[in-house]
């Protein structure tokens, strides 16, 4: 496999990975009527560093397991990836935003057992599901019964 195309295949799920988790957490938010980080005085900035940890942690697994054989594998690797980069970037940006270990702490807490951790795997999945198709996919291009060279 090419390196370009593995490097699109990483591209590819880390997009769709960014897409859904950012759309998920709005649309499960919205549905429980939950912010996605509850805890009082981290603000923003601990969300958006945990969602870019989460993102590097999905990238760097595409892009290591897309040789490996199997699917099942990968899905389960990204999956824990996306899982664990979320937290630990939960806690140490909140740790920053708060100096408070204990409020940091709080919200990982929370969020590895509660609705965001489970968004973060689910989102995980499907976009490591696509990176796969996209790597493992057919050679050539696609073409029309009528474009083939070969003559029938």
């Amino acid at each position: 496999m090419s390196r370009s195309r593995r490097a699109a295949a990483t591209a590819v799920g880390a997009v769709v990975f960014a897409a859904v988790l950012i759309a998920a957490f709005g649309v499960v938010s919205l549905l429980v009527n939950e912010d996605v980080i509850v805890t009082p005085g981290l603000g923003q900035v601990p969300g958006i560093i945990a969602v870019a940890a989460s993102l590097g942690a999905v990238a760097v697994t595409i892009w290591m397991r897309i040789p490996a054989r199997g699917v099942w594998g990968t899905l389960g690797w990204a999956a824990l990836a996306a899982f664990l980069g979320y937290l630990v970037g939960l806690g140490v940006a909140s740790v920053v935003a708060s100096a408070d270990v204990v409020l940091a702490a709080s919200a990982v807490g929370r969020a590895a057992t509660t609705w965001p951790g489970l968004v973060v795997i689910a989102a995980a999945i499907p976009a490591a599901a696509l990176a796969l198709a996209v790597a493992r996919g057919a050679g050539d291009n696609a073409r029309w019964p009528w474009e083939r060279e070969d003559d029938e």
